[in-house]
């Protein structure tokens, strides 16, 4: 505890701060008892001693009486020496504690303090007030402490009332608009204490004001926040729920009460009520987790409802930290899966019904394929022989009888073998048509160069086609396929391309290659007699035939095999027209990782 220099000066300074009047009549007092004191025991002790005849008693009383002045004189001097002393040690400490309190008031920036006499008017002006206020000491010293109130308040009068009501309870503090010196306003926490003398009458006011704008601005963002938030929970279709470390709810959102069907008024503030008696166990090992700070993700719990029906929730949580870090709660979020798990039988069903269908139509298309065999069987040894008997029989006759044929004899003849051989080569369109249909086709890496130069060389054993111009540009890379079906592709590309051309005119076909990310486009372009682009999107048709190919022989059966081979290894075919005249058909396959040694 700390005490000043008038405490220490005892009980002499402390009689001090009584009125003077006061003392002064005890000191007063003291001297009188002291003089008759010392009256009565003088007198006392000369009685005593001398008779009233004795000569030495006229000396005696002399020398009392200059005895009695000299102790009375020590003593008036002593007292007023102590008195001065005491007085000039009082006012010592008064100068110093005020010093001190000035050095306070005056070093403190962060609230404005000053003195208001009893009318309101400043008489004192720390820096922390100029700093708030704006208004330095010379400026604003003996103006009414109502140049700080705004212009509402001042038409309200409210400074005099802040005033009166100070004066009457002892203080009076708010926190409301201020006004600085400038006109700006800001909010402050504004305190006034009542000053006075020592009848108890009022003399004046200190006044202590801070600024708390700061404070405010970041009360009112915290307040809108925490507005949004509640708002966006509220608003969540999700059930948004939260509970203390007792257990007790704390937020309930709208999307809890429709679930869970307990209104917010119901919940809040009593223990949670949707865990059913057998997962109280399995709920207090969970949450012991979370209050080591662990959230929960997707967990699947059951919960009930409030007319006891259980459900099957996804849970996920977060814990809920105070302002020391610790973990004081619980937010979690509810997922219904009722209806999740509705949607997951559903699909469950659905596949169940498209895989039984899938194996119907399956067993339908195996026994289709099947028949389809059959009759590829039927048709390569049923038919075959009796066109091989039929083409034998009309070149026997030619050939033995021909002398006897007159001249439309011999023609027919001719047509009959011509039809046989048509009918011939139909028929195996058709079955290596249905042969790439059905079969498997397993893949491996194939040298584009290798297998065009194959096809190339059967086609050179043909006399019809050796006057064709077929220009390959090297290289042409290596793709996955398979190598029969790619031979029979390019092998009927290459025939319509050469077969296909304007009467008298040569044919050329070039033959090119490109790499496309992880394809090869292979593209064979020709001088043939083109396709129109109405034509393009049928052309790759079974049995169609264009108006313009109609004097070409063919079946309309071999760019359908081109198409369905190109298709069963991977791939895809275009057409489009050449940069002059003709076509260009471009097959596009995978493309080999590596081209494998040979």
């Amino acid at each position: 505890m700390t005490t000043t220099p008038l405490e220490h000066a005892g009980p002499y300074a402390r009689a001090l701060r009584r009125p003077p009047r006061l003392t002064a009549l005890r000191i007063a007092l003291i001297y009188l008892i002291v003089g008759v004191l010392w009256i009565a025991f003088i007198d006392s002790i000369v009685d005593y001693s001398f008779s009233p005849e004795d000569v030495h008693r006229l000396h005696i009383d002399a020398i009392k009486d200059w005895v009695f002045i000299v102790i009375t004189a020590t003593m008036l001097y002593t007292l007023i020496r102590f008195t001065i002393t005491i007085a000039q040690t009082s006012e010592r400490a008064r100068e110093q504690t005020e010093e001190r309190t000035r050095m306070l008031v005056e070093h403190v920036r962060d609230y404005a303090i000053f003195l208001l006499d009893r009318d309101g008017n400043v008489t004192s002006w720390n820096r922390g007030a100029q700093q708030i206020a704006d208004w330095t000491e010379a400026e604003v010293v003996g103006q009414n402490h109502a140049v700080f109130y705004t212009q509402q308040d001042i038409a309200a009068g409210k400074p005099n009332r802040d005033l009166e009501t100070a004066a009457a309870e002892g203080f009076f503090e708010e926190e409301a608009l201020r006004k600085r010196q400038d006109g700006s306003e800001f909010w402050a926490n504004a305190l006034l204490t009542r000053l006075g003398d020592p009848k108890g009458e009022p003399t004046g006011y200190l006044a202590v004001i801070r600024d708390v704008t700061e404070r405010r601005r970041v009360q009112d963002a915290l307040r809108q926040s925490v507005s949004t938030l509640s708002g966006m929970i509220q608003a969540i279709p999700l059930a948004v729920q939260s509970i203390d470390r007792q257990n007790r709810v704390l937020a309930w959102n709208a999307a809890s009460e429709q679930l869970f069907g307990w209104k917010h008024e119901e919940v809040e503030g009593k223990p949670l009520p949707t865990i059913p008696e057998d997962q109280r166990e399995g709920y207090a090992t969970m949450m012991s987790n979370q209050w080591s700070g662990t959230p929960i993700s997707g967990r699947e719990v059951i919960r009930q409802k409030k007319d006891g029906t259980r459900m099957t929730l996804s849970l996920w949580t977060a814990p809920l930290l105070d302002a020391s870090g610790k973990v004081a709660g619980s937010l979690g979020i509810f997922v219904d899966l009722s209806e999740r798990r509705r949607s997951e039988a559903e699909v469950r069903q659905l596949n169940e019904t498209l895989e039984r269908r899938v194996r119907e139509r399956t067993a339908r298309m195996e026994e289709a394929n099947e028949e389809l065999q059959a009759f590829s069987y039927t048709v390569s040894h049923d038919l075959r022989i009796p066109l091989r008997s039929l083409q034998q029989m009309a070149s026997d006759l030619i050939s033995h009888h021909g002398q006897t044929l007159d001249e439309e004899g011999t023609s027919e003849a001719l047509r009959i073998v011509g039809a046989a051989a048509r009918m011939q080569t139909q028929i195996e369109e058709l079955l290596e048509y249905s042969r790439v249909s059905r079969s498997d086709l397993p893949t491996e890496p194939l040298s584009l160069v290798l297998i065009v130069h194959e096809v190339l060389g059967r086609l050179q054993r043909d006399p019809e086609f050796r006057n064709a111009q077929v220009v390959v540009q090297e290289p042409l890379g290596w793709v996955k396929g398979h190598r029969l079906v790619l031979q029979q592709v390019i092998l009927n590309l290459l025939t319509n391309a050469i077969t296909f051309v304007p009467q008298g005119e040569q044919p050329r076909v070039t033959i090119t290659a490109k790499e496309i990310g992880d394809t090869i486009r292979l593209c064979i372009e020709d001088n043939g007699i083109g396709i129109k682009d109405e034509d393009r999107a049928r052309i790759f048709q079974l049995f169609e035939r264009l108006p313009a190919a109609e004097r070409y022989p063919g079946l309309g059966v071999g760019l359908a095999v081109v198409r369905r081979g190109v298709e069963r290894m991977g791939g895809n075919i275009s057409v489009e027209p050449a940069a002059t005249r003709g076509t260009i058909f471009c097959i596009e396959l995978p493309k080999a990782q590596e081209s494998p040694s040979r």
